[in-house]
């Protein structure tokens, strides 16, 4: 027996000798397929898992089927049509947890808009006879109908756009009636005023942030000059000022930083001021001698500058909240005894 008769027959022996898992290949297309018409692409990386294994397994399938029979070996391109099924149901698996809590998401979103309208509904109706108010009043109502109709589609975008124009639509509110609350020329002279003072206050003692409301900023002061600017939200009923506890509304005036909290704040770190001051007190209890507000509530407290912001809506009880990161800025600068003045709006201010 010749030894190239024994190289060809030991070919012939060796495991790696197949032929194409045909059948392999079709079963791994098929879960594919499913798992597209499930939405499995909602799981962007396990569903490029899978593809990707998939096309390697052809590329060897290819590769291996260039070779003369006897020396082919599909082994790994077996393997790989297994993981591509496994990773296509994976990927079903995931897309529709992922679905499921974006739909949690989006509904929790819909609930603190309607919370929103609800605070200012009230408001809003005092002020009927103003035919522009009245007009956005009923836009938002409408807006939000139609955004709460929107969760029975299938399209978690065309859900989130109805929630977007919902929300646009009671910030336009928010905005008429934050404008609304300036019932004469006093309070804005009053908000520069309390402007002014912080930042001559800064030039000789400490540092301070003051917080423009209607802008949602926060500017850092040091040394009399502004050395940055941060978004911020607020209380989600700030187009009013804030008279008592419960009202979820970030109150306006000139407070000092009194504690700072490096850990245990609820809200990654934050800067505790001292609400209510004597002037938040004479406001709350002029309010209850004119019956503005029953006897048995409570002026509150515990207003923080503190983290966990970004979220693009006021969401807070009347706290000022900011990124995490810009959080971390705030806290490296600002001390016990600092000053934050927090007013609606500031005519010219910064320049």
């Amino acid at each position: 027996m010749s030894a190239s008769f024994l190289i060809l027959l030991s070919a012939f022996l060796l495991p790696g000798c197949a032929t194409a898992p045909l059948e392999l290949s079709q079963q791994a297309w098929s879960f594919l397929q499913s798992s597209e018409r499930q939405g499995g692409k909602g799981a962007p990386e396990v569903w490029d898992t899978a593809r990707g294994q998939y096309d390697s397994a052809w590329q060897i399938i290819n590769e291996e089927n260039a070779k003369w029979f006897f020396l082919r070996d599909y082994s790994r391109a077996e393997s790989l049509l297994i993981r591509a099924s496994s990773s296509a149901t994976r990927a079903t698996i995931v897309a529709k947890e992922n679905r499921d809590r974006r739909r949690d998401e989006l509904a929790h979103q819909l609930g603190e808009l309607q919370e929103r309208l609800a605070s200012y509904r009230d408001e809003a109706d005092n002020h009927l006879g103003r035919i522009q108010m009245r007009d956005d009043l009923t836009r938002a109502e409408l807006k939000l109908a139609v955004a709460w109709g929107s969760q029975r589609l299938d399209s978690l975008e065309k859900i989130q756009t109805a929630i977007d124009e919902a929300r646009a639509a009671i910030t336009t509110l928010e905005a008429r009636l934050a404008d609304d609350g300036v019932e004469d020329g006093r309070q804005p002279r009053l908000w520069r005023q309390w402007i002014d003072e912080t930042v001559d206050w800064t030039r000789s003692s400490g540092n301070a942030l003051i917080v423009l409301k209607a802008e949602h900023r926060a500017y850092l002061v040091k040394k009399g000059r502004i050395l940055d600017m941060f978004p911020v939200e607020l209380g989600y009923r700030s187009a009013r000022e804030k008279l008592r506890s419960g009202d979820a509304a970030t109150p306006e005036g000139t407070y000092r930083v009194i504690k700072k909290r490096e850990t245990g704040s609820k809200y990654y770190k934050a800067l505790l001021l001292d609400y209510p001051n004597d002037d938040d007190r004479r406001r709350f209890e002029r309010a209850r001698r004119n019956g503005e507000l029953p006897r048995w509530v409570r002026i509150g407290g515990d207003i923080e500058i503190h983290g966990e912001g970004g979220r693009g809506t006021d969401w807070t009880r009347g706290c000022v909240a900011m990124a995490n990161d810009h959080m971390d800025r705030i806290m490296a600068s600002m001390g016990v005894g600092d000053r934050v003045t927090i007013v609606r709006r500031a005519e010219g201010w910064p320049k």
